[in-house]
């Protein structure tokens, strides 16, 4: 009889764990469609001041409003000199992609936007069917960063913007991106009155075959902040693994500067649990 009341007991508390455990799951789920803004604050010793540059990365297709209309009005108001979207806004085996063309749209009638490819828009474009998603996210007036790079004047900032895709590995896959990457290397070029920015999707690249390269800003994203957050700690993260490095915030990666987006969207499938999408927002000066 005393087994058969312990048993009970554990019965209920267990059912009790479930239920307070789908509640938080639901209530994450309900969290992760509103996205929040973060900021970060950078100094420099180039001559660069009043710079705003909003990042974007990791949408994968997600809508806040229709035709994200939350997420271009906040855009708009945050008054960006720079629009940066650092990858990984579609779904690489959804060849519907239309949500992205039209976020794009949207955005180059704020401010110039930069587009760096992530793995997804990758694997879409050479694997998985969407042949054409680089020159149709160009047609949109976007600047479409896939191994090139530009000197811009934006708000009387001389900025040189980059990017590709690679992963992290011993040393960069493509020849563009090295070439990319020499240019915008400021260990061996003199780019003293000019800022460097690098889009580059994966922030462990910049441990690997970018670790001997000092740029003064690398955007990134792809670690979706860990997924699940534990404080500011994530668990795990594709190509990091369990607790990865590099999961979100501002890091210095030898030396360079690295911010890394948790993402706005999710291809995962467990939800973001404690990690509430993000847009970005650095201010250079």
């Amino acid at each position: 009889m005393k087994t058969k009341h312990v048993l009970k007991g554990l019965a209920a508390a267990l059912l009790a764990l479930v239920i307070l455990l789908g509640i938080y799951v639901g209530y994450n789920v309900w969290v992760n469609q509103h996205f929040i803004t973060t900021f970060y604050t950078l100094s420099t010793d180039k001559p660069v001041s009043d710079l705003r540059i909003v990042e974007l990365s990791d949408l994968h297709l997600h809508e806040y409003g229709e035709h994200n209309a939350e997420l271009v009005q906040k855009i708009k108001n945050l008054s960006p000199d720079l629009i940066t979207v650092a990858g990984d806004m579609n779904i690489d085996d959804n060849t519907d992609y239309s949500v992205v063309l039209d976020l794009m749209k949207q955005l180059v009638e704020i401010a110039p936007v930069y587009y760096a490819p992530g793995n997804h828009e990758w694997a879409a474009r050479y694997a998985l069917g969407s042949d054409h998603i680089d020159t149709d996210i160009a047609a949109t007036g976007v600047h479409w960063l896939s191994g090139s790079y530009e000197d811009v004047t934006i708000n009387g900032n001389a900025l040189r913007i980059g990017g590709f895709f690679e992963w992290p590995r011993d040393t960069l896959e493509r020849e563009i991106s090295k070439q990319v990457a020499d240019a915008m290397d400021g260990a061996s070029n003199d780019l003293s009155n000019r800022y460097t920015v690098l889009i580059c999707h994966c922030p462990e690249v910049l441990d690997t075959s970018l670790q001997d390269y000092q740029f003064d800003l690398v955007l990134s994203g792809h670690a979706h902040g860990g997924q699940i957050r534990i404080g500011s700690h994530g668990l795990y993260s594709t190509s990091q693994g369990f607790l990865p490095k590099y999961p979100s915030g501002v890091q210095l990666i030898g030396s360079s500067t690295v911010l890394i987006s948790r993402g706005l969207g999710d291809s995962e499938p467990i939800p973001r649990i404690n990690n509430q999408p993000e847009l970005v927002v650095v201010d250079i000066n």
